[in-house]
């Protein structure tokens, strides 16, 4: 093995909201992490950088709605601190693995970005 392998990097402990709670999804610069445990009195939590998650989702973009599909990517608009498919004002995160309605809001599985 490689003398400078540190670990496989499924998930890593990173500094999140204080307060956070495990299942939380975080931006964690361009990191696009689920708390897998409640932030410590450190505010550091082990997130994981993959995987797929049962997120809230919301059917807006560009301000307007927009219903969403399995495979569209999805982006967390910090403006409105939620996650759609609003590419114009949000950062990528991942994908959707379900859908939600035009307008609606609803809890689907996501995939993380890789």
């Amino acid at each position: 093995m490689a003398l400078n392998y540190v670990y496989e990097g499924k998930s890593v402990k990173l500094p999140v909201t204080a307060g956070a709670k495990s299942g939380d999804f975080e931006m964690v610069g361009n990191l696009a992490v689920v708390l897998l445990n409640d932030a410590d009195d450190s505010d550091e939590a082990v997130c994981a950088l993959e995987g797929v998650f049962e997120l809230t989702v919301n059917g807006r973009a560009d301000a307007s709605d927009s219903a969403v599909s399995i495979g569209d990517k999805l982006y967390w608009d910090s403006g409105d601190s939620q996650i759609n498919v609003d590419s114009a004002n949000g950062v990528f995160m991942g994908y959707a693995l379900g859908s939600v309605t035009s307008g609606g809001s609803a809890t689907i599985p996501v995939k993380l970005k890789q």
